[in-house]
């Protein structure tokens, strides 16, 4: 009556007047825009709104309908704008960001510029015209060579499905992929700030970036650019740097658990960058706990990638241009690397390689003739022809830790071939390097150290699958390989104590180089109770052991975080210096050394004492002339009469090895490969308490 009564006071000039649908549409916006906070109020709520179900609410006065109560369900009676919660704003958020990506993604398809490049409005064409390719393939198709093409090609070309391809994005348009995400990373989290990343940065370019050799980041690199690039490989910099740092154990940590997240996020990702491979390979080579598993992930996504054609296309594509072939370049020298990390990684770990002796490793003399050519390249190459040596001698003799190697002529024949390839490789390589020294001024890297590695391990094969108790029955014809394998590992102990390069480098220096030293204390610690019985008169008391207590020395006075591996080493070597001195008394004397006391670094006189030997010795022994072996008739082989007086009388040596009760082995020299396993906590080495941070994976 009420609504009737006011239609009839309502003047005469209106009467009959119907507003239109749009002026009706203004009116009610503008009265929507009048109170924008008013919240609309409904009878039902949300729940049985849904349902269509009556909704009776309760006698209490709470607000909570019966039905919602009875169900123990929230009860919601408002229905709130939109825009007016923080929880939507971030939704919203989202939403934008997904779209963000999912556009970038479209464009690049599209062969059309960067979302960033948007910022005027006649930039719209695409640089080139959508194309039919391939799905997820980087390379236009060329029918002149898909005749005999590999299966997986063939079926692409048949079914066009995607994802059966991984792709390379190109440095002008890499976008946001599984391994870039630049609003979620360390300086976008707030867990490090702009500046301790730059000075993170700098430590890595002038500590650890040249082990990269010539696959490193380049120098003009900023942490812009690199975070641009790939969030993978600025999480693995930053993680690599703070793990040298001492104080930045907890942000080690935190980026650890980031990385970890970040390569689990991206193992089905499809769009990598050569950047991504790159920051794998950084963690790779410093992380021990990481360190097999992304060598194998990285070197999956470059063959995928197709990395290992990049060689044949940089020196047999005639029609590249310059920027091409320097591209090519770039992608056959981190396929390079990748060749390192694998056999690096296959011979500590005593496991097979992935990699295989493609052309581009057997073709290497066109990239050292090449005008492209770096001082860093010919130290990369001789890093990879050095390592080809020792994987085609375990591809001979195999990697079972119990295959013991015959004495027969045949066996002994063929390991003194691959003793003298590493001869003829250093050889080599030593020309290349003095020549390289007057020509540029720059000494290539790690020729000698490698020498003396590639010597231990070559040489130890002999020993390899024989109990220590049973070393004593080593075929005569084997014990000429079994001195040089202990002259071997004194050399390499005697050039990291001796080498000021090698001294200051110690703690940046990547695992495979910390493999070396471990693999060479643990060695001649295990051997020398037992290496009388076999007619090597080295005396451990005046040689060996004050060699392994100076490296102690060494790796104790250097600076690193706590989580650094070196300190594991330091007290896994000091426990074992500790078991000998307790079995051996003639030990503690004949060094003037307490069981726990290690000479301060300044008491180095001991190692310098030996510089001649440890040398001598190692290149007589690689060419088959033993200096220091007794051949069981009296009769020695021995140069000079100085080197005779570094060694023992046998028959005065070992009254106690027999007695010697290691407890960190398991009876054979070789049970756990040699490098890596020895430094894993609860290994033969080193026990799980050297490790005063665990990490889970």
């Amino acid at each position: 009556m009420e609504n009737h009564h006011r239609h009839h006071e309502t003047p005469s000039r209106n009467a009959g007047y119907m507003p239109s649908p749009k002026r009706q549409k203004q009116q009610n916006s503008d009265d929507g825009q009048a109170d924008t906070s008013l919240v609309r109020q409904s009878k039902a709520c949300s729940n049985c709104r849904k349902l269509k179900v009556k909704c009776d609410p309760a006698d209490d006065r709470s607000g909570v309908c019966s039905r919602c109560r009875r169900l123990s369900l929230h009860c919601l009676r408002e229905k709130r704008l939109w825009a007016s919660t923080d929880d939507t704003t971030l939704q919203l958020q989202l939403t934008i960001t997904k779209l963000e990506r999912a556009l970038e993604d479209v464009l690049e398809k599209l062969d059309m510029p960067a979302l960033d490049l948007y910022v005027s409005p006649d930039i719209v064409e695409p640089i080139h015209p959508p194309r039919p390719t391939r799905q997820n393939s980087e390379e236009p198709p060329n029918d002149r060579y898909n005749v005999s093409s590999e299966p997986m090609n063939s079926l692409i070309e048949a079914t066009n499905l995607k994802g059966l391809r991984s792709e390379l994005r190109s440095a002008k348009q890499r976008r946001k992929g599984g391994m870039r995400r630049m609003d979620s990373d360390l300086i976008s989290e707030k867990i490090i700030t702009w500046e301790e990343g730059e000075n993170l940065l700098t430590l890595f370019k002038e500590k650890q970036g040249y082990h990269l050799f010539s696959a490193n980041i380049p120098t003009e690199s900023t942490l812009e650019s690199i975070r641009t690039s790939s969030t993978v490989l600025f999480t693995a910099v930053i993680l690599v740097a703070a793990l040298h740092v001492p104080g930045k154990e907890q942000l080690h940590q935190k980026c650890y658990n980031r990385f970890l997240g970040l390569v689990s996020s991206v193992m089905f990702d499809r769009f990598h960058t050569l950047d991504d491979i790159r920051g794998l390979c950084i963690a790779a080579f410093w992380q021990p706990y990481l360190s097999w598993k992304l060598s194998g992930l990285s070197i999956r996504m470059a063959a995928e990638l197709n990395l290992h054609h990049a060689f044949y296309e940089a020196f047999n594509e005639p029609d590249l241009t310059v920027e091409a072939r320097r591209e090519n370049l770039e992608r056959a020298r981190l396929w390079y690397l990748l060749y390192v990390l694998d056999h690096q990684s296959s011979i500590t770990y005593g496991r097979p390689s992935v990699m295989s002796e493609l052309r581009p490793i057997k073709d290497y003399e066109m990239l050292l003739m090449s005008e492209f050519c770096t001082s860093a390249d010919r130290s990369l190459i001789a890093q990879v022809t050095g390592l080809v040596v020792l994987s085609r001698a375990f591809d001979h003799f195999g990697l079972e830790p119990k295959r013991a190697m015959a004495g027969d002529d045949i066996s002994v024949l063929n390991h003194m071939r691959f003793i003298a390839d590493i001869q003829s490789w250093k050889d080599k390589w030593t020309k290349l390097r003095e020549a390289e020294k007057q020509q540029t001024g720059y000494s290539l890297r790690g020729i000698d150290l490698h020498y003396y590695f590639s010597n231990l391990v070559l040489n130890s094969l002999v020993l390899r699958g024989r109990s220590l108790d049973s070393i004593c029955d080593l075929p005569a014809s084997l014990r000429p390989s079994a001195l040089g394998a202990v002259e071997a590992a004194h050399s390499i102990l005697h050039h990291f104590l001796t080498s000021s390069k090698y001294r200051e480098q110690v703690v940046g220096m990547p695992l495979y180089l910390h493999s070396m030293i471990a693999f060479a204390v643990v060695f001649l610690l295990k051997m020398s109770p037992r290496w009388h019985t076999i007619g090597i008169t080295i005396n451990p008391q005046e040689r060996t052991l004050p060699l392994v207590e100076d490296v102690i020395s060494l790796l104790r006075g250097s600076e690193a975080g706590a989580n650094h591996i070196i300190y594991s080493m330091a007290n896994g070597f000091q426990r074992m210096l500790r078991q000998i001195r307790r079995n051996d008394p003639t030990a503690q004397t004949a060094t003037g050394r307490g069981s726990d006391g290690v000479s301060a670094p300044a008491g180095q006189a001991h190692w310098l004492s030996h510089q001649t030997v440890g040398h001598t010795g190692l290149d007589a022994a690689a060419n088959n002339i033993p200096l220091d072996y007794d051949f069981g008739d009296g009769q020695m082989l021995a140069p000079t009469n100085e080197l005779l007086a570094n060694y023992g009388s046998p028959e005065n040596l070992y009254q106690s090895s027999s007695q010697i009760n290691w407890g960190f082995q398991d009876g054979e020299l070789w049970s756990v490969g040699m490098g890596y396993d020895l430094l894993e906590p609860g290994g033969q080495g080193l026990a799980s308490t050297d490790f005063p941070f665990q990490f889970s994976m």
